[in-house]
């Protein structure tokens, strides 16, 4: 309930959510159940508060903790399941603590909760209108709500592999481990958070989804070969580049996370160079034959793990986002050598941010085209380039790859 209250107000979830679970004395098992409850409420809440809409008059009125568990609830017995006699009494305990006569609503209201009746199509799949029409237009209608029903479910833990025996030594921390839909990457259960395994400490593993993977991948840098990660954040693609030989030059705006991705590099045993610098302006770096701008998004297509966003997010943002990614296009367009390729991916399914985009960018450079792309895994294919679809626990990209002439 603390938690959903904090990311109500503002806060972001993952973090959130850590640092509650570290301050408590949760068992594993205890933990999972938490973390179900926080994610799962979260990425339905439309659909929970059109559950609850008919048994409250005025929700809104309600002191927070109330209605956080009155939707946290809601979650418990419609969609994990959980039987009522149990479920409703742990609720209605939960909000006597703190407010006593609450409690006889509250367990009113769960004892009669039902799936809403007739849901539109934006409620039953947990998103504002605007967002599924905008799936819509770049996906269809059929797979725009195959991708958004897909984000409602959780995902497993993706890791990419370092090392030969990175998935013994996984077995050997007591995860569960099996291949995942990219070369290199893991799915994997974890009896304890990441970090604390030996497997992560070692630099055998890091954290990236089989989604991300490809759109490196997309770049295929020779052994040597000079690449320029634009936008890098945390480095985890810097990370990906280095292994594969190439001499990398990461540039972000951001000095912390520039910071992590020389500590994640070094812990993985890898070595790039870092710059900062605003991508939004011209650099003076020198061109590369392969460079790489994984820009800056709305995030759309990681709503699984974010759902957050979707709380937030309103098509101005959407606009102003693809406003800063054609500016850093433009200056990732300068930085491709001649006969360079160019690979543009944004975590996201909208079309501004995608084959809208690159479709724009072709235009102000003319010297500039658009590889067809086949990717190996679900995928919705533009004229420009391809949606990468998130089912399975992937997450929904769009990538594209430019030649220079």
């Amino acid at each position: 309930m603390q938690v959903m209250e904090r990311v109500l107000d503002g806060a972001f979830l993952a973090p959130s959510l850590r640092s509650a679970l570290d301050r408590s004395d949760l068992a594993p098992v205890d933990r999972s159940f938490v973390t179900d409850l926080s994610y799962g409420t979260l990425r339905r809440l439309a659909w929970l508060d059109a559950a609850l809409a008919p048994r409250l008059r005025a929700p809104e009125q309600l002191p927070g903790p109330v209605l956080c568990a009155l939707r946290l609830g809601s979650y418990d017995l419609l969609i994990r399941g959980t039987p009522p006699h149990a479920g409703v009494h742990a609720w209605v305990e939960a909000v006597k603590a703190d407010h006593p006569r609450m409690a006889g609503l509250v367990n009113a209201v769960l004892r009669r909760v039902e799936p809403p009746i007739s849901p539109t199509p934006a409620a039953r799949l947990a998103l504002p209108d605007w967002l599924l029409e905008g799936f819509r237009v770049s996906l269809g209608d059929a797979d725009a709500e195959r991708a958004a029903a897909a984000m409602l479910e959780p995902g497993p833990l993706w890791l990419r592999a370092y090392t030969p025996d990175a998935a013994e030594r996984l077995l050997a921390d007591g995860c569960e481990v099996a291949p995942g839909p990219v070369a290199g990457t893991l799915r994997v259960r974890a009896p304890r958070p990441l970090d604390r395994l030996e497997a992560y400490r070692d630099g055998a593993v890091q954290p990236q989804n089989p989604a991300s993977c490809l759109a490196a991948e997309l770049l295929a840098p020779s052994e040597g070969e000079r690449v320029l990660d634009l936008a890098a954040g945390h480095g985890i693609k810097t990370a990906q580049l280095a292994s594969a030989g190439a001499r990398v030059t990461a540039v972000e705006v951001d000095e912390r996370k520039a910071r992590a991705s020389a500590a994640n590099l070094r812990r993985l045993g890898l070595t790039a160079e870092h710059r900062t610098a605003d991508l939004t302006r011209r650099l003076d770096l020198a061109a590369a034959p392969a460079v790489l701008l994984d820009a800056p998004c709305s995030g759309s297509g990681t709503l699984r793990g974010h759902p957050e966003i979707k709380l937030r997010l309103g098509p101005s943002d959407v606009a102003e986002t693809a406003r800063r990614q054609a500016s850093m296009l433009d200056t990732a367009a300068a930085l491709t050598a001649p006969g360079g390729r160019l690979v543009y991916a944004v975590c996201s399914l909208l079309e501004p941010e995608g084959e809208a985009q690159v479709s724009a960018f072709v235009d102000r450079h003319p010297e500039f085209t658009a590889d067809v792309l086949a990717p190996s895994v679900p995928h919705v294919a533009s004229p420009h380039g391809a949606y990468l679809l998130p089912l399975e626990g992937l997450d929904g990209f769009f990538v594209a790859r430019l030649r220079r002439a």
